[in-house]
């Protein structure tokens, strides 16, 4: 089972920053785009990267648990963003 996220487009400049932290688990928060941090965000983060997709926060608590229970990679996450606008199906 899937579930469509928005894209982001254009107009809305909205992000979503996800960070892997040290002891291996992950989080996430959509923010403008200008609003992400050059530096970490999270204090024990390890890697933080930009993913063009705009979820509501039903949809961002699923992505955080299929990364947290390695059913989605950060990896695969990433590629399904887009800033073109439309929508991804994420395979979760």
């Amino acid at each position: 089972m899937g579930i469509t996220v928005k894209n982001t487009t254009p107009d809305t400049a909205k992000v979503t920053l996800v960070g892997e932290m040290m002891d291996g688990s992950f989080d996430a928060r959509v923010m403008a785009e200008t609003d992400v941090p050059y530096t970490k965000y999270w204090d024990n983060e390890l890697e933080q990267r930009i993913v063009y997709l705009q979820p509501d926060p039903d949809q961002l608590q699923s992505i955080v648990a299929a990364l947290n229970e390695r059913r989605l990679s950060l990896d695969d996450l990433q590629n399904f963003g887009s800033s073109d606008g439309g929508t991804s199906e994420l395979p979760i």
